[in-house]
C-alpha cells in the first residue's frame, strides 16, 4: 500500500520547485526571494587566446520592503477582526501580534532598499571586478543607468561605490533620466492589455481554483470553521499572509521574526505554483497572452545589441550597467530564451517540471551579464557568454565552445526575431 501511495504522490510532488521549497521554504517567495549569490564558483575558461573586453548588464534592484502599506495590513486586519469576535486560535493570536510588529517596522519604508539589498549590489559588483579584472583596470569607462525609482538608483550607487573602492581610477558615469525609460522600463499598454483578456484571465483563474485547499492553515489560525466559510477566502488570505512571510528574508527584522512556521510545505508550494503561473502568463511566452509578452522588452534587447556593436569597434575596454526591475528582467530572459525561459506551453501544472521556475530568474538583485571576449582589438566578431545571476547560462544557439557563443550568430538570430515581431 505504501508503495502505491508513493507512486501517486511522486508525479505531483517529485518536481524541482516542490523539492526546493520543501527543504528551503524561502524559495517559495518567488520574486521576493533574497539573492542567493552564484552557485557556480568557477567559470569556464575562455577559448585559447581570448580576453574579456566588454560587459553588458541588466540588474534588478536589491532586497526591499513591500511597496504598499496594504500588503502588510491586509492579513493583519483580517486576523484583528476575527480576534475581536473570538475566532482566533492561540497560534492565530500569535501570528496577529507578529504581523503588527512587522507592519510597524515597515512603516514609511514602502519600496525602500534594505541593508541586505545594498550588500547584494556591492557583492555583485565586487564579483564582477574579481571575475573579469581585465575589464576594470586603469581608467576603464563604466556607464551606469537606472530607472528613477529610489531603490534602483541606490542599487546603482552602491555598486558604483564598490567598484570605485576597488579601483579609484575608473571613469564612472551615472544617470537616472526619463530619456532612458523607453528601454530600461518600457510600458507597452497594447501588450499589457493582453493580460486583461478573457482568455488570459480564465487560464489563470482555472489553474488558481485547482489550488485552493488551505484547510490546514485555516484550522491553525481560526477556531470556527463556520466563520471561515462565511468570512474568509482561504486562498486570498493565504496569499496575503505569504506575501508578508516572503518579504521578511529581505529585512533585518527577518532575523528575529518568521511567519513561515504556519505553512506546510504543501501550502507554501501551492501558493508558489499559482504565483509562478501568474508570472508566466503575465510576462512569459504563454499562449494565453499569444506568446507576445516577452516582446515588451524589445527596446532593451535592441539597445543591448546596438551598444555592443558600438563597443566592438573600440580598441578599449568598456562596461554598460543598467538597473531596473524584475518586470523588465523576466520578459527579457523569456525573449532571449535564456535557460529555456522562452518556453511556450498551456500546461501550467508542469511549468516547474519543464524548468520554468520564477525564483531562478528574478530574486531580489537578479541580473543578466553578457561578457565579450576577443583575441585582439581588430576582432569584429567576438565571442561572448551569458551569466544569469552570475551562473553561466544557455541560449537557443549553437555554441562555439561550452558557454561561449559567436556574437554574429546572436545578432543575426535576435534581430531577425525582433524584426519579424515588429513587422
Amino acid at each position: 500500500m505504501a508503495a502505491v501511495i508513493t507512486l501517486l504522490i511522486t508525479p505531483l510532488y517529485g518536481q524541482t520547485a516542490y523539492n526546493e521549497i520543501h527543504y528551503n521554504h524561502l524559495k517559495s517567495a518567488s520574486n521576493y526571494m533574497a539573492y542567493p549569490g552564484p552557485v557556480q564558483q568557477e567559470l569556464t575558461p575562455a577559448p585559447r587566446g581570448y580576453k574579456p573586453f566588454y560587459l553588458s548588464h541588466y540588474g534588478r534592484h536589491g532586497s526591499r520592503y513591500h511597496s504598499k502599506p496594504s500588503t502588510y495590513n491586509a492579513p493583519y486586519l483580517t486576523l484583528l477582526k476575527a480576534d475581536s469576535l473570538g475566532k482566533l486560535t492561540t497560534i492565530g493570536k500569535d501570528i496577529m501580534r507578529r504581523l503588527d510588529v512587522i507592519r510597524h517596522d515597515a512603516e514609511n519604508h514602502w519600496g525602500d532598499l534594505t541593508e541586505l539589498g545594498a550588500r547584494q549590489q556591492q557583492d555583485i559588483a565586487r564579483r564582477m571586478f574579481e571575475r573579469f579584472p581585465e575589464l576594470f583596470q586603469g581608467h576603464t569607462e563604466v556607464d551606469a543607468r537606472s530607472t528613477g525609482v529610489g531603490r534602483c538608483v541606490l542599487s546603482m550607487e552602491y555598486a558604483m561605490v564598490e567598484l570605485l573602492r576597488l579601483n579609484p581610477e575608473l571613469s564612472i558615469h551615472m544617470n537616472a533620466t526619463h530619456r532612458d525609460m523607453s528601454y530600461l522600463n518600457l510600458q507597452d499598454k497594447e501588450l499589457f492589455n493582453l493580460r486583461k483578456t478573457q482568455k488570459a484571465i480564465q487560464a489563470f483563474m482555472d489553474f488558481r481554483d485547482k489550488n485552493n485547499d488551505f484547510s490546514h492553515l485555516m484550522r491553525t489560525l481560526f477556531n470556527d470553521s463556520s466563520y471561515v466559510r462565511e468570512h474568509i477566502r482561504p486562498f486570498d488570505f493565504a496569499e496575503q499572509l505569504m506575501l508578508v512571510a516572503a518579504i521578511m528574508q529581505n529585512v533585518e527584522l527577518g532575523k528575529k521574526i518568521t511567519l513561515y512556521d504556519v505553512f506546510t510545505p504543501d501550502e507554501a508550494y501551492r501558493i508558489w505554483e499559482v504565483g509562478n503561473a501568474y508570472w508566466y502568463i503575465g510576462w512569459g511566452a504563454s499562449p494565453a497572452t499569444d506568446s507576445k509578452m516577452p516582446y515588451v522588452q524589445r527596446n532593451l534587447l535592441r539597445k543591448i545589441i546596438e551598444q555592443a556593436d558600438s563597443c566592438i569597434q573600440l580598441p578599449t575596454t568598456s562596461v554598460h550597467l543598467r538597473y531596473g526591475h524584475e518586470t523588465v528582467l523576466l520578459p527579457l530572459l523569456c525573449l532571449l530564451d535564456v535557460n529555456g525561459f522562452g518556453l511556450v506551453t498551456d500546461d501550467l501544472a508542469h511549468l516547474d517540471a519543464k524548468g520554468w521556475i520564477n525564483h531562478k530568474a528574478f530574486p531580489m538583485g537578479a541580473n543578466v551579464q553578457f561578457v565579450f571576449y576577443r583575441k585582439n582589438d581588430k576582432d569584429r566578431d567576438p565571442l561572448f557568454k551569458v551569466l544569469l545571476n552570475e551562473n553561466e547560462a544557455t541560449l537557443p544557439l549553437k555554441s562555439v565552445s561550452g558557454p561561449y557563443y559567436r556574437w554574429s550568430d546572436f545578432r543575426t538570430y535576435y534581430l531577425k526575431k525582433l524584426d519579424a515581431y515588429e513587422n
